[in-house]
C-alpha cells in the first residue's frame, strides 16, 4: 500500500481549530449582546387573558412542551404573560419571576385589581415568543396595576430585580405602587429606571446602582406617574424609607424625580431609616422632605455635595436629624443646615462647615464626633437635651445662645476668630468648657453679647458671669472656669474697703483682656444659683484668698442672685474672681442628699 505524505496536512488541522474557536467566540458575544430567556420546568405562561386563581388561565412547561395547567403557579414558578393577554388579580398572590410581554400592541399585561403580588426574583419585559428576548418596558398604556392599592412588593434574598436590558421607566402610566420588603441584612439591586405611584423600602436595603456604561443618563432614576389627568401636573408621588430600611443610591444625578419640570410630592426618611448616598452629586426632586433617619454620605471621590436639588418647585433640604461622613470624601455643607440628632465622621473624609450656619435644635441628647469643628456660625436652640462635643469648636462668625446645653466635654471654644461676627446670649449653659476665647469684641459688652453662662457641675447651679461695659478697640476676651467642688468656711481675709470676708467659693474664673491695657471701666457679675444665701446684698465678687481688683457694688437678684464688682480692663491681667459672702451663713453649697 502507498502511503502519500501531504505537506499541508497539520496546517489543515490547525486552520479548523482555530475557525472553531472564532465560531465559539462569536457566538458566546452574540449571546452577550442579545441574550435571551430560557424558562425552567414549571415556568407558567397565560394561554389567555383571565383571573390568576383560574387554572384554565395558565400554559405549564414540562421541560418540552406548554401542558394545560392542574394547579395554579406560587411563589416558586416563573410566570410569563404573553401578547394580547391580561392577567387579573382577585387576590393577594406570589411568583417567582414576573415576565411581561412588552413588544408592540402588548396592551395591559398585568391588572393587580387593588391587590398585592408577591415577587421573589426579577421584574422583566420580554419580546417575541416566550421565553422571548429582553426588551425595555416602553408601554404608556395603564400596563400594571389600577390604583393606589395595588402594589408589588419585592420579597426574598439579595439579588438583582430589575435590569437595564428589560426594564425601564417609559412606562408612564404606571398605576401601582412598589414595594421592597426582602428582610434584614438583604440587599435589592436596580439597574434600570422605575416609575410608579410610590415606592416604599420596608425592609433590607435598596441599591440604585450608578449606570458606569453611559455619560448621558448615569443615573437608574425612580420616578412616577405623569398622568396629569388623574393625578395632576404639579408635584406627584412618594418615596419612604421606614425604620430599620436603607436606600442606598450610587447616583450623581437626580436619584428620585417625578418627570421633566415636575417634582416628586415627599422624599419621607423615617425615624431610624437609612440614606445612603455614594454618589458626588446626588440630587432628589421632591416638594417635601422629611429626613428624620439617619443621611450617610460614603463617597471616594470628592468633594461631594450635599444633597440638593435643581427644579424650581423642589425644595432644598436643610433640615436632617443625624448626619454621617463614611468614606473618603470631604462633605459640602450648605449655607443653612438645622441638625437634630448627631453629627459624626467615620471615615477619613470631613465635614466643611466653614460657609455653614448650623442650627442644633433637637429635642433628645445629640453628639458631635468630628476629628476638628470649625462653624460658619452656631444658633443653639435645644428646648431639651443637650449637645456633648469631642473636639475644640472653632466659630469662624456668629454663635447665638438660644436655648440649651452645649457640653464641652474639657475642650475649648474660639468664638469669632475672623472679628466679623457677633455672640449673642439668651439663655442655656456651657458645661465643662475648658477655655472661651471671644474675638473681636463689640464695642458695648451687654447681658446679651457679655454673659457667659457657665455650669458649675462641682457645686450645682448655674455659675454666669457677666462682663458688661465699653471694651477696648479690637479687644478680646478669655475667660477659664475651674470647677472645685466646696467653699472655704474659714477664708478669714479683708476686702479693699476693710469688709472681713468669711466664705469663699472654691470654684472660680481666671480671665484676662487683651490689650491688656485700657481704662475703660467694667462692671463684672458671677452667678450665685444654687448657693445657700442668707441676703443677696452678702455677695461679693473676690479673689482666691484676697481681695479681688476693682470695687465692690452690692450683690442683687435679677433672675438669679448676683455677686457684682467694679473694675478696669487694665485689671484683667490673668485676674482671678470668685464668689465670696460676709455672713457666716452664707455663699455655702447646697449639699445634695445621697
Amino acid at each position: 500500500m502507498n502511503v502519500f505524505y501531504n505537506p499541508l496536512h497539520l496546517s489543515w488541522l490547525h486552520f479548523q481549530s482555530t475557525i472553531y474557536r472564532i465560531f465559539l467566540a462569536v457566538v458566546s458575544l452574540l449571546l452577550f449582546l442579545n441574550p435571551c430567556y430560557g424558562q425552567e420546568i414549571g415556568a407558567y405562561k397565560t394561554r389567555t387573558s383571565g383571573d390568576f386563581n383560574q387554572t384554565s388561565t395558565w400554559e405549564v412547561w414540562d421541560g418540552s412542551n406548554w401542558n394545560d395547567a392542574n394547579q395554579l403557579p406560587g411563589a416558586k414558578a416563573d410566570i410569563y404573560v404573553d401578547r394580547l393577554h391580561t392577567l387579573r388579580l382577585t387576590a393577594p398572590e406570589a411568583v417567582k419571576n414576573l415576565f411581561l410581554f412588552s413588544g408592540t400592541g402588548a396592551g395591559q399585561k398585568l391588572n393587580l385589581n387593588g391587590f398585592n403580588m408577591d415577587v421573589y426574583g426579577v421584574l422583566a419585559g420580554f419580546t417575541g415568543t416566550v421565553p422571548g428576548l429582553p426588551r425595555g418596558a416602553w408601554n404608556n398604556q395603564n400596563w400594571i396595576g389600577n390604583s393606589t392599592n395595588s402594589t408589588l412588593t419585592f420579597k426574598g434574598e439579595s439579588r438583582v430585580i430589575v435590569d437595564k436590558a428589560s426594564w425601564s421607566a417609559q412606562t408612564t402610566q404606571s398605576r401601582f405602587g412598589v414595594i421592597f420588603d426582602p428582610g434584614p441584612d438583604q440587599e435589592l439591586v436596580l439597574q434600570a429606571p422605575f416609575k410608579a405611584l410610590f415606592f416604599r423600602v420596608r425592609s433590607g436595603s435598596l441599591y440604585q446602582k450608578n449606570d458606569l456604561s453611559s455619560s448621558s443618563s448615569p443615573c437608574f432614576t425612580l420616578s412616577f406617574n405623569t398622568e396629569t389627568s388623574i393625578y395632576g401636573s404639579g408635584p406627584f408621588g412618594t418615596f419612604t424609607v421606614e425604620a430599620g430600611a436603607t436606600f442606598r443610591s450610587g447616583c450623581s444625578a437626580q436619584v428620585i424625580h417625578r418627570t421633566g419640570s415636575n417634582p416628586a410630592l415627599l422624599f419621607d426618611l423615617q425615624r431610624d431609616a437609612t440614606l445612603l448616598l455614594e454618589g458626588q452629586y446626588p440630587k432628589i426632586e421632591a416638594a417635601n422632605f422629611t429626613l428624620e433617619g439617619s443621611l450617610i454620605f460614603r463617597g471616594n471621590q470628592g468633594p461631594m455635595n450635599f444633597l440638593s436639588s435643581s427644579l424650581s418647585s423642589s425644595s432644598k433640604p436643610n433640615l436632617v436629624r443625624h448626619l454621617v461622613v463614611d468614606g473618603k470624601a470631604d462633605l459640602l455643607l450648605p449655607t443653612n443646615l438645622v441638625l437634630q440628632g448627631n453629627l459624626q465622621e467615620l471615615g477619613q473624609g470631613s465635614f466643611q462647615l466653614a460657609p455653614t450656619q448650623l442650627t442644633l435644635s433637637g429635642s433628645e441628647d445629640q453628639f458631635i464626633r468630628t476629628k476638628t469643628l470649625l462653624l460658619g456660625s452656631l444658633i443653639l436652640h435645644k428646648p431639651t437635651g443637650k449637645v456633648s462635643l469631642n473636639c475644640d469648636l472653632r466659630i469662624y462668625r456668629s454663635l447665638r445662645m438660644v436655648e440649651g446645653i452645649l457640653d464641652f466635654q474639657g475642650h475649648d471654644l474660639l468664638l469669632n476668630t475672623s472679628s466679623l461676627g457677633t455672640f449673642s446670649y439668651q439663655a442655656g449653659s456651657w458645661h465643662r468648657l475648658r477655655q472661651l476665647t471671644y474675638f473681636g469684641l463689640p464695642s458695648l459688652l451687654t447681658p446679651t453679647s457679655g454673659s457667659f453662662p457657665f455650669e458649675d457641675l462641682a457645686n450645682g447651679g448655674f455659675r454666669g458671669l457677666q462682663v458688661l461695659g465699653p471694651t477696648p478697640l479690637e479687644g478680646n476676651l478669655s475667660i477659664q472656669f475651674i470647677e472645685q467642688k466646696g467653699a472655704n468656711h474659714d477664708a478669714n481675709f479683708q476686702d479693699v474697703d476693710g469688709t472681713e470676708i468669711v466664705y469663699q467659693l472654691h470654684s472660680y474664673f481666671q480671665v484676662s483682656g487683651n490689650p491688656r491695657l485700657g481704662q475703660e471701666e467694667l462692671e463684672l457679675r458671677i452667678s450665685a444659683d444654687s448657693l445657700l444665701l442668707d441676703q443677696v446684698g452678702d455677695l461679693r465678687v473676690v479673689s482666691r484668698e484676697m481681695a479681688a481688683p476693682g470695687l465692690p457694688i452690692p450683690g442683687v437678684l435679677d433672675g438669679y442672685p448676683w455677686a457684682k464688682r467694679r473694675l478696669k480692663w487694665v485689671e484683667f491681667s490673668d485676674a482671678e474672681f470668685t464668689i465670696g459672702s460676709y455672713r457666716e451663713a452664707s455663699v455655702l453649697p447646697i449639699r445634695k442628699k445621697n
